[in-house]
């Protein structure tokens, strides 16, 4: 099964794509090295993956490069997608240095943040959308990724009034123009994405939205456009929340065996039902997933590829969650979650 998009998008996403993306978000952490990262992005690459998804924040700024360094070797194979509109975090030691001083101060004397703040260059900066802003956002993500064209350049976390503003439009227009992307779009918050779509003159090339079975966003979208769909967050951290649930309710965790004929103790074989699901509901788009270990990144792909999940357990999943038990569970689990 590859991608079915729309004839406009076919220079970008051929008949030969899978429609699974692979994404950067959480490549670079605390224990994990950058040969480590790179080796992740490589086993993404080598299962079959195509579709790359980056952003300038993305680890403080290092995670194009790691992309870059894959790109440099393989450009042809691959399709990237970056992000403008949240510049990183400052990787300049001092202001690390006098961040961390002040998140250590903040743990051991929490009446201290109410007159300290930690420095703001140590923090991911957003709302960064004006053209010149832009400009120098993608002429960075140009030489990280090593390439002289971005696929897919999406704003990052912006609102309708990012996506209405007529200078903005007309620069990444130019952008397409020159050869320096070749679509353009949004990333950005299901709410945020029901306003632009709402409001704007133009639509976006692409739209990006966080959809998993806990919320089917995708249903919203797909009511009103008809570009490229992309789709994250079916694997996100509420999917841990949901394995602990699963693990200590003994009915619950038979109910859903049942209704799925997926084990949900079994967290591999669970987290490939889910992205099978994310799939098959966004037939004509891309689901982006991640994963931090190579082993599960080719499980995941192979699943996909000999189709170890069918349609009559992703039914079974669709009927699952429209119980009001399960709905109710989602529902008061999740509520303070926001990933």
């Amino acid at each position: 099964m590859t991608v079915a998009a729309a004839e406009p998008f076919r220079e970008i996403l051929d008949r030969k794509t899978l429609p699974l993306g692979f994404g950067t978000g959480a490549l670079f952490s605390k224990k994990r090295s950058r040969y480590e990262a790179l080796k992740l992005v490589e086993t993404a690459l080598d299962s079959g993956i195509t579709y790359f998804d980056t952003a300038r924040m993305y680890g403080s700024g290092r995670a194009e490069g790691i992309i870059g360094e894959v790109a440099a070797r393989n450009r042809d194979r691959l399709i990237l997608v970056s992000k403008a509109g949240i510049l990183p975090q400052s990787r300049s030691l001092i202001v690390r240095a006098a961040g961390q001083g002040v998140r250590f101060l903040h743990r051991a004397v929490p009446l201290s943040k109410d007159y300290m703040s930690v420095p703001r260059t140590y923090l991911p900066r957003f709302g960064w959308f004006k053209p010149a802003d832009v400009q120098k956002s993608v002429e960075i993500s140009l030489k990280e990724l090593r390439t002289d064209y971005i696929d897919i350049l999406l704003l990052h976390e912006c609102e309708a009034s990012n996506f209405n503003d007529q200078e903005l439009r007309h620069y990444l227009t130019d952008l397409k123009v020159q050869g320096k992307i070749r679509a353009f779009g949004v990333a950005t918050g299901m709410e945020e994405t029901d306003a632009i779509l709402a409001q704007t003159t133009g639509v976006p090339d692409v739209v990006q939205i966080p959809s998993a079975i806990w919320n089917m966003n995708i249903k919203r979208l797909q009511t009103t456009y008809r570009g490229l769909a992309v789709t994250h967050s079916s694997l996100s951290g509420r999917l841990n929340v949901l394995l602990a649930r699963l693990n200590s309710d003994e009915a619950m965790a038979a109910e859903w065996r049942e209704m799925t004929g997926i084990d949900p103790r079994d967290s591999r074989s669970f987290a490939q039902l889910l992205l099978a699901h994310a799939v098959a509901s966004n037939p004509n788009g891309i689901v982006i997933f991640f994963s931090s270990d190579p082993a599960n990144i080719v499980a995941n792909v192979n699943a996909f590829k000999r189709r170890a999940i069918d349609e009559a357990q992703v039914d079974g999943l669709n009927l699952l969650s429209a119980k009001s038990h399960v709905t109710a569970f989602f529902n008061s689990a999740f509520q303070n979650l926001t990933f």
